[in-house]
């Protein structure tokens, strides 16, 4: 949705001497991913950093769903051999759980995909030791393999 975030991007793209098409779209993910899979188009390069769908934790049941669904739409539209970034900022959606979502969206699209990294927070989201929800900020970047 950050249009900033978005420019930010491009310009690192130009910085770096990236030479390969580089796409990013603002809009709801949702929406943007279904329109994209309907034109046929798939990326090497999948990144979902989406809100924080668990706010409480009585909407743990369906901020999971919500993972779920948009990893799933994500796993779509990756390319064979294509790299996902999954994150998540919930507090109350664990590390494990996703892992969880990744696994079982890609079990549910038939895509077989190798973990090779996970990030976390940086030091200017210090954890505090004897505060668990300080440590919300968690990725997964994971390729797949089977392309």
């Amino acid at each position: 949705m950050s249009g900033d975030a978005l420019a930010l991007a491009q310009e690192n793209a130009v910085l770096n001497d990236y030479r390969g098409e580089f796409t990013t779209l603002q809009g709801k993910a949702n929406d943007l991913m279904k329109s994209v899979l309907d034109q046929g188009r798939t990326y090497d390069l999948v990144v979902l950093d989406p809100p924080a769908f668990i706010k409480r934790r009585k909407d743990q049941r369906q901020g999971e769903k919500a993972y779920h669904q948009i990893n799933q739409l994500a796993l779509r539209l990756l390319a064979p051999g294509g790299t996902l970034v999954s994150a998540s900022c919930s507090m109350h959606l664990s590390r494990e759980a996703l892992m969880d979502v990744v696994k079982t969206a890609a079990a549910h699209r038939h895509r077989q995909l190798q973990v090779f990294a996970q990030g976390g927070q940086g030091p200017d989201h210090p954890v505090h030791p004897a505060i668990a929800e300080t440590s919300y900020l968690k990725a997964i970047f994971a390729r797949d393999i089977a392309g």
